[in-house]
Formats: structure tokens, sequence, C-alpha cells
């Protein structure tokens, strides 16, 4: 971005703001326009400018169903304007403006295509819809006539931030938009006894859109799984403290 920041419309010297810095900004904005902030607190507003942005949607393109999404959206507006002009922008917004710097721009895209050939991805079960897209526009889809050689890395039985914007169902896209010959799975485990495993394969069976697998050890059965129905998270942390006493003594 420091590089093309003309074709970004960014100043060359902009800042970034950490989460902090950022829900500062969005109290300073809700004060100046008089925003009801137990109706809108400001942190709810970051998640809320956080999720848009990791779904590639400027405010424009946000779909508005009520009053309050409304308000949500012109608020989204004013925080873009205020960061524009201050010369700053928030972690989503650096993936976001990368993404439509190369989407808008056909010789900056294949500059960048041609520089990174190979691309290893990681932990691609944790990227998010912003971040699948992004990879596609790097490295072009097989139709566009791209000869990057890409490499995705993940285990889509371990998504566990859908709650920060993750999409575990990138992987199967990936397979199917890359048209994907040659995929690795890595079942033999090396951590834990069979019946562990053969609970979790059971278990992680009953998830939607799995590219599939089934882990095996040759560390033998081990202990039996046990299985414990806590009345609460304290409980649960109080019974797996006293067990472990038990196993220290």
């Amino acid at each position: 971005l420091r590089a093309h920041h003309k074709l970004a419309n960014l100043p060359q010297a902009f800042q970034i703001l950490d989460t902090q810095d950022q829900l500062s900004a969005i109290k300073r904005l809700c004060k100046q326009f008089n925003v009801d902030e137990e109706r809108f607190p400001p942190k709810q507003l970051q998640w809320f400018i956080s999720g848009c942005k990791e779904d590639g949607l400027r405010p424009g393109d946000v779909e508005v169903h009520d009053a309050e999404s409304r308000k949500k959206v012109e608020i989204y507006q004013l925080y873009e304007e205020q960061c524009q002009r201050e010369g700053v922008v928030d972690f989503g917004e650096l993936m976001l403006r990368s993404y439509e710097l190369l989407r808008d721009n056909d010789a900056v895209r294949e500059h960048y295509r041609r520089r990174f050939r190979h691309i290893l991805i990681d932990e691609f079960q944790d990227t998010n819809k912003l971040q699948y897209a992004w990879i596609k526009m790097i490295a072009g889809l097989p139709g566009e006539g791209s000869q990057s050689a890409i490499l995705a890395v993940g285990d889509d039985d371990q998504s566990i931030y859908a709650f920060r914007g993750a999409r575990v169902g990138n992987m199967a896209d990936f397979v199917r938009e890359f048209g994907v010959q040659h995929q690795i799975k890595l079942e033999q485990n090396y951590r834990s006894h069979s019946n562990i495993l053969d609970s979790a394969n059971e278990l992680i069976s009953h998830n939607k859109r799995r590219l599939g697998k089934n882990l095996r050890t040759d560390a033998g059965a081990g202990e039996p799984v046990r299985v414990l129905e806590a009345p609460s998270d304290f409980a649960e942390a109080e019974w797996v403290v006293d067990v472990l006493s038990q196993l220290v003594t």
C-alpha cells in the first residue's frame, strides 16, 4: 500500500490503528455526532465495522433492513470519512484496501502475480471471506491464465474462529475453484491414543461440508474416554483441577 499509495488513495505516511486506537476513534466519532452510546455501544460498532470489512463490504454495499442497521451503516460511513481525512487505516482496512488495489488496477495485479509465483497459505481454515478473495486476486484462478503454484494447509475440523470472521467453507471452495488435483491428508496422529481419536472421529463426522479424514495412531487404545456434563464452565474447570491434583499426588 505504501508503494502504491496514490492508487490506493492514501498518504504515503499513513498510520495504522490498532484495535484500541480504532475503538478510541469510534468513541470520538460518537461524541462528535451525538450517537446514543447505550443504544449503539462503541465496542459493538467496532465489531460491526470490522465484520463488514472482513466480508469486503463498504458502507454502500451493506444491506439495510431496519432503522438500527441504517444507523450503523451511517456511522460506518462517517468512520470511513474520518479515517480518510486523518490518513489512518485499521487492520481490516489494510486487507480491504489491498484487495481493492489489486482488483481495480490490472497492471499492479499482474505485477504481483508475476512476482509471487509460489504461494503458501497456512492455517487456511482461519481465513475470512475477504482474505480468500484477496488470495484469488493475487494468485489468479486457473481459467485466468495464471501460472501461480499455490499450496494451502489447513484442517476444516479445527475451524473455531467463526466468531471473528473465519469461514471454514473457504477450504471446499478452494478445492473446487482452483481445481485441486492433489489432496494430502495427514491422518496419522502421534499425540493421542486410539480411544481419544475414535471418539474425535465419531464426533466430527457430524460436521457439515467436511473434506473428510479419519485420524489413526499406532500408540494403542489407551485409557477409556471419560465424559463429564458440568452445570457451568466454572464447575468444569474445577473438575479438571481436581483431576490434575490427583494425578500430581
